[in-house]
């Protein structure tokens, strides 16, 4: 007799849930001598891992509390192990910076972060070519090129935040989105495709809809992901769309190149010439270079406006710190100008975003590395191999241990701290830029090499701001607008507004 529909299912949904219960048990193995936040029983950890989802900047906390210096797991959906080992202290944050990444690999832990298998191109995980390129190209270009940053911020400005005499709303962190692309773009691919609206809506869109579908993918079966990526996932749609668009110009790059080498008249200094003289031959084609650009917007685009975005908040409802980060602007701006050389001056408004960063960054984890061998820190904790492991950076930033009264927001902490020290080199150390393991929004290693350009280019957006327009959130509330968290990420909520008006000027 034919087994019914109901028995095939029912055979399938046991045959399922037993080899779940057989990687869940073989996977708990390996991290049981690493206490548990949480349940590490198979059901129960399910239940833990999806509240891990909405309440993992509370879990991260707790942790911090109970296992401060020493390390703890986590049941997560966002690992290939189910698991999260977070760890705490100077030492081990330490052990982690010198990790070699062939041994602990961010690359490894963004890929099951991300989903990249189903989010990002096929031949996303082909030689990354373009981070070099923005430790160095980019780094030595941006001076030169500031003036016309400084020009696309004005321009953008202008059109998207259209305020006059009276209060007008906005919503902040779409708006600074919009500036932000832009901005980036002018260095990126240069006028006048970084105006083009088609371009910039893909770059900004693309990078929201990957979070989100690799946030729903995580919580999916492994073999339930590549059907549902395939309804969620826009990045092919998104890939082809903004190929079609830098044809030409990538096209007429490899041409000149082909035609007269790397040295030609009027040669552009932007990101698509850096990528076709990084590429290695068999990836100067456009779709490989089209890739890259988007790879580069992907990582530029959400840390700058999310940081551009919780500043201007933190300004809005702390109008005393306006009129002295004015008086600075205005007189760094006037002895200087518009260069990359006065922003390194405005170290007030270096120490303000600073401290608005500290207390409400990215996310509250930093450094989220996936061992590809087993990892032994100094006091003899061993992350097996499979197993991603973090800090506890937005605890760490917080933590009176560090900072004195480290929950209080004093936007000149850092500036102060500046003033008392005179060797100018020590001084340095307080400034954004700056690696340090109790202030991470850039981690704590090699691989934040675009943080001198996302802090040059959040002062200068802001530095006009302050220059030109007045803020306050609606209601004259004193409070900035709640977050959207998941999985310990931090998201500006969509709905918040803030109110703007032209600054008059005597």
């Amino acid at each position: 007799m034919a087994p019914t529909l109901t028995e095939v299912l029912g055979s399938g949904v046991l045959a399922f849930l037993g080899y779940q219960w057989f990687t869940f048990q073989r996977d708990r193995r390996k991290v049981a001598h690493i206490p548990t936040l949480g349940s590490d029983w198979f059901i129960l950890s399910y239940f833990s891992a999806w509240k891990f989802i909405f309440k993992g900047h509370f879990i991260f906390q707790e942790g911090y509390q109970k296992f401060k210096g020493l390390a703890y797991k986590i049941p997560t959906h966002t690992t290939e192990s189910r698991w999260l080992v977070v760890v705490s202290g100077l030492e081990m944050v330490e052990d982690l910076r010198k990790a070699s990444p062939e041994v602990l690999s961010f690359r490894g832990a963004s890929a099951d972060l991300l989903q990249t298998e189903h989010t990002m191109p096929t031949n996303y995980n082909s030689t990354a070519f373009h981070i070099p390129i923005i430790r160095s190209q980019m780094t030595r270009a941006f001076p030169n090129r500031f003036g016309d940053l400084t020009e696309e911020i004005r321009s953008s400005v202008a059109d998207w935040i259209d305020a006059g005499s009276d209060w007008k709303t906005f919503p902040l962190h779409k708006t600074l989105v919009h500036v932000v692309c832009r901005t980036t773009n002018r260095l990126f691919v240069d006028l006048p495709l970084c105006r083009n609206p088609e371009y910039l809506k893909i770059q900004e869109s693309w990078t929201t809809q990957v979070g989100i579908s690799a946030n729903l993918l995580n919580t999916m079966p492994a073999w339930f992901r590549p059907i549902l990526a395939k309804l969620l996932v826009p990045m092919h749609a998104s890939e082809r769309k903004a190929r079609k668009i830098l044809t030409p110009v990538i096209q007429e790059r490899l041409q000149k190149y082909a035609q007269f080498g790397d040295d030609w008249e009027g040669k552009p200094n932007d990101l698509i010439t850096w990528l076709i003289e990084s590429a290695p031959v068999e990836s100067r084609n456009v779709k490989e270079i089209t890739i890259k650009v988007m790879l580069t917007n992907f990582a530029s685009i959400h840390t700058t406006s999310l940081t551009a975005t919780n500043a201007l908040f933190d300004l809005a409802i702390r109008p005393e710190y306006v009129e002295p980060l004015r008086a600075e602007i205005e007189e760094v701006i006037g002895a200087h100008g518009w260069t990359k050389e006065a922003m390194g001056h405005l170290v007030k408004l270096d120490s303000f975003m600073k401290e608005s960063s500290r207390l409400a960054g990215i996310s509250v984890f930093a450094m989220r590395r996936k061992a590809m061998q087993d990892f032994v820190f100094t006091n003899g904790l061993v992350v097996p191999q499979g197993v991603t492991v973090c800090v506890s950076s937005g605890s760490m930033q917080t933590d009176d241990e560090y900072y004195e009264d480290a929950n209080s927001f004093k936007g000149f902490r850092y500036y102060e701290k500046r003033e008392k020290i005179t060797d100018e080199l020590d001084s340095l150390q307080h400034q954004m830029v700056s690696l340090d393991p109790t202030y991470m929004l850039f981690g704590y290693g090699r691989m934040a090499p675009g943080r001198f350009f996302a802090v040059n280019e959040v002062k200068a957006i802001l530095a006009h701001l302050l220059l030109h327009y007045d803020f306050k959130v609606p209601g004259d509330a004193n409070k900035v607008p709640d977050p959207i968290w998941f999985g310990g990420i931090r998201n500006c909520n969509p709905n918040a507004q803030v109110l703007i008006k032209k600054r008059e000027v005597n």
